[in-house]
């Protein structure tokens, strides 16, 4: 029985690594601080997902890291379905909560600075297409209004 179920897990590996499916690029269009406590910040950060493919994409969720100045700023989940068409792009809106300490360091950062935050995501879209997950990275600026 063991052989059978290393077997069945050898052939969706060998077919997940056949799709040759490329990765999605994944950037930040918006942060919007929503209603807060005095120990953590909420926001509404709003991601824009292009996916390179000739194959539309179909995940169940995300999950990803952000870093913000090289500093891990937040982690976030979410179950929210996304369908992503071929050779297209979809925005997504997710609750981001940081904590009081973390926001304070970046916003220290910001006001010696010109503005301007150096972000880092790197996550996976869950449950693509019933075969597992597909990782993601992305580098950016983000300017404060």
């Amino acid at each position: 029985m063991n052989k059978f179920f290393c077997l069945l897990l050898c052939l969706c590996l060998s077919a997940c690594a056949t799709l040759g499916l490329q990765k999605p690029q994944v950037s930040v269009v918006d942060i919007k601080p929503v209603a807060s406590s005095l120990l953590e910040q909420n926001f509404d950060l709003v991601l824009r997902l292009q996916n390179p493919n000739r194959l539309p994409l179909s995940a169940t969720g995300l999950s990803f890291d952000l870093r913000v100045n090289g500093q891990q700023l937040a982690s976030a989940v979410s179950k929210q379905g996304i369908q992503l068409p071929a050779l297209g792009e979809t925005t997504i809106q997710l609750r981001l909560h940081t904590t009081l300490l973390g926001w304070l360091k970046q916003m220290g950062a910001v006001m010696q600075g010109n503005g301007q935050l150096d972000y880092q995501l790197q996550g996976k879209l869950e449950g693509l297409e019933g075969l597992g997950d597909l990782p993601f990275s992305s580098t950016g600026e983000w300017k404060l209004p």
